[in-house]
């Protein structure tokens, strides 16, 4: 299971390429720290008395007061119990209670108990990734048996927890093991912890009746002390400060405002506030945008966020203005970017990851629960008409949220359509519109902070959707570590609608998470008159070839008519290979239009005619080719399917342009 030096080294390298000067010292001081904990120094082995006005924090979350999903709530306990905890594509059975804690949940490999931070998760080898162990350690699955003791009063619910609490605490000592490797998932934990802890009753649980109970509690503690001083031993700073500072810092807050036991943890918290106030406002844009450019990350970096809004609240903390105008910003991107069905698109990494999940409040999904406590916490009738529109059921209330009603000054009344900080254009046609349309361009640079880590090549990407079916897709992520051609792939320019020039990634590849090159995308015409709409954008990624190329792409779109069209050109000295990409939905069915350069791409009740004008170029339809890997999408983490891609391949040069265009030929009955 030791994965090569050759391959850890040669990463090594890499990523120490894209760190500053001033991110050296960090680096090094890290090293040390960790060299020094492995040896038992400065670590939080030994935890320190509490203080003599020692707290407990008030409950930002209660048990579910609505009869009507009281049994949703108890049949998703014992599905649960009764079935295992399903991750990704496998379920981890519950043996008496109990889950191994330390192996692998996909292929039984053991990971040992040696020192956490010296455990190179990313090259564990056999096909191990770290994402499955990491997912059922979570513990956001504990949740829905404790709102099941809440709402049922059953016994068995209450020791289920006991047991599964006690368990994780003696298999995974502190700073020992695969779950002592990575602090933010310490964060995750103390947020699902802190929810557990206040729907059993805090510190008067039943769970902690007798000696056992009372040893239990101790134990529980003291673990969540070393919980917190991990996470705030080991802030992920510099390159790294992305969705894991954030998480980090939550955790850090969320653990000390419900344990307020610690003089230290006192001093974390504060600091810990200071960074989630700062990264607010560093990682999202002022448009909302979250600047790693994945969405699934975007919703769980605002899920960190608002655990830690809650949690504040309920003990008489609050955040600053801007951090709350930022949040309401970020609730009413992932808005517009949610689809009629509530889903949004796969766009940079989707690992399906989520920080907390509480039943009960009738929302179909994540994202839906998060708009429905964003309409709730800002009074925001943007946010509402975006439930309105999807049918929500949604109150959050339901669950046992406690929601405090937060004033901040109004953002526009209007849904924007160019997200010009954080590079997007979203436009969505009103359904009494004929053919009404949905497209997304990615208008926005590769990634956050140099290494783009869940960022994908995909500058200028275009997805389009006509009365709710998908035609033109991001075809998702997949995998993270086990299988590196995959991997790679997802992530790489040629599965993404836009242009791949001489076989080349937008920027060089670096690894799972790393990408060695910045690329940035300039809009340079943008407009709209409502009959029809205009964006011209470009991006940097080719410039760093022998000749530098640069792509502009040209979108028009007609308003009402059901059509747009899309034009590559390239500003170049010579002709280089240029490979463009359109990948639609599974389930499409494309024709050629007789012995036209055009095609009928029919996919349910709705018909698209695809047109090109590629002069001396290649067109062909590829599906489920395994190598290289072309034609596959990601419906869900680790599940992968067959799905149309129309190939166009030829020279260009910087008299040529490639120009595609798509109609709605055939709208069937609009699909609510």
């Amino acid at each position: 299971m030791v994965a090569s030096s050759t391959s850890r080294a040669g990463w090594l390298l890499r990523r120490l390429s894209r760190i500053s000067v001033a991110e050296v010292p960090y680096r090094v001081h890290g090293v040390l720290r960790a060299a020094a904990q492995a040896r038992g120094w400065f670590d939080a082995r030994h935890v320190p008395a509490e203080v003599s006005d020692a707290s407990w924090g008030a409950p930002w979350v209660m048990a579910p007061t609505a009869t009507a999903d009281r049994e949703e709530i108890v049949q998703a306990a014992d599905a649960l119990i009764q079935n295992g905890v399903p991750i990704f594509d496998t379920v981890v059975a519950l043996n008496d209670g109990l889950p191994d804690w330390n192996r692998d949940p996909k292929t039984g490999t053991a990971i040992p108990l040696s020192f956490g931070l010296e455990i190179d998760f990313r090259h564990l080898g056999e096909g191990v990734d770290i994402k499955y162990m990491w997912e059922l350690n979570r513990h956001v699955w504990l949740v829905p048996i404790a709102q099941a003791w809440c709402v049922s009063g059953e016994q068995r619910y209450l020791a289920l927890l006991g047991r599964l609490l006690d368990g994780w605490i003696a298999a995974c000592p502190y700073a020992r093991g695969a779950n002592w490797s990575s602090p933010v998932e310490h964060g995750i934990r103390l947020i699902n912890w802190s929810i557990v802890w206040h729907l059993i009753g805090g510190a008067n649980s039943p769970l902690f009746d007798g000696a056992h109970g009372a040893s239990l509690r101790q134990r529980w503690l003291d673990c969540i002390y070393q919980h917190i001083r991990f996470a705030s031993d080991n802030y992920s700073f510099h390159s790294s400060s992305d969705n894991h500072l954030i998480g980090e810092a939550a955790g850090v807050y969320v653990g000390a405002v419900t344990w307020n036991r610690w003089q230290e943890v006192r001093v974390l918290a504060s600091r810990a506030k200071t960074i989630l106030e700062e990264e607010m406002l560093k990682q999202f844009a002022a448009d909302g945008v979250n600047l790693e450019q994945a969405l699934c990350y975007h919703k769980f970096s605002l899920e960190f966020m608002l655990a830690s809004r809650l949690s504040g609240a309920a003990a008489g903390l609050s955040f600053s203005a801007a951090f709350d105008s930022r949040m309401h910003a970020a609730l009413i991107f992932m808005a517009a970017m949610l689809d009629r069905n509530g889903q949004v698109a796969p766009i940079g990494d989707a690992d399906d990851g989520k920080v907390f999940r509480l039943l009960g409040d009738g929302a179909q999904n994540s994202y839906e629960a998060m708009l429905a406590v964003g309409a709730e916490l800002y009074q925001s009738p943007l946010l509402r008409e975006k439930l309105a529109a999807l049918g929500s059921q949604a109150d959050p209330s339901q669950s046992g949220l406690q929601l405090p009603v937060v004033t901040i000054a109004p953002l526009a009344t209007e849904w924007p359509t160019l997200f010009a900080d954080g590079g997007y254009l979203v436009v969505n046609e009103h359904s009494d519109v004929q053919a009404a349309m949905r497209l997304i361009m990615d208008v926005g640079p590769l990634g956050y902070n140099r290494i783009a880590g869940h960022g994908h090549a995909d500058a200028l990407a275009v997805l389009f959707a006509a009365n709710g079916v998908d035609f033109l897709i991001d075809p998702g992520t997949y995998c993270y570590n086990a299988a590196p051609d995959l991997r790679h792939y997802f992530r790489g320019t040629a599965a993404h609608n836009t242009v791949m020039l001489d076989d080349e990634d937008q920027s060089v590849y670096g690894g799972s998470f790393l990408w060695l090159r910045d690329v940035n995308s300039t809009v340079h015409r943008f407009e709209d008159d409502g009959q029809q709409l205009l964006l011209e954008a470009s991006h940097d990624g080719y410039q760093r070839l022998s000749d530098p190329v640069r792509h502009v792409r040209t979108l028009r779109l007609e308003h009402n008519a059901g059509q747009f069209v899309i034009s590559d050109r390239f500003e170049c000295a010579v002709a280089h290979q240029a490979t463009l990409h359109w990948h639609f939905a599974p389930g499409c069915v494309i024709d050629q239009d007789g012995d036209q350069q055009a095609w009928f791409v029919r996919h349910g009740d709705v018909t698209l005619r695809v047109e090109l004008e590629v002069a001396g170029c290649n067109v062909e339809i590829v599906n489920g080719q395994e190598q290289p890997p072309l034609g596959w999408s990601s419906p869900r983490f680790y599940t992968r399917q067959a799905s149309p891609v129309m190939r166009v391949r030829g020279v260009v040069g910087a008299e040529g342009q490639l120009v595609s265009r798509f109609t709605v030929v055939g709208n069937g009955t609009s699909r609510s």
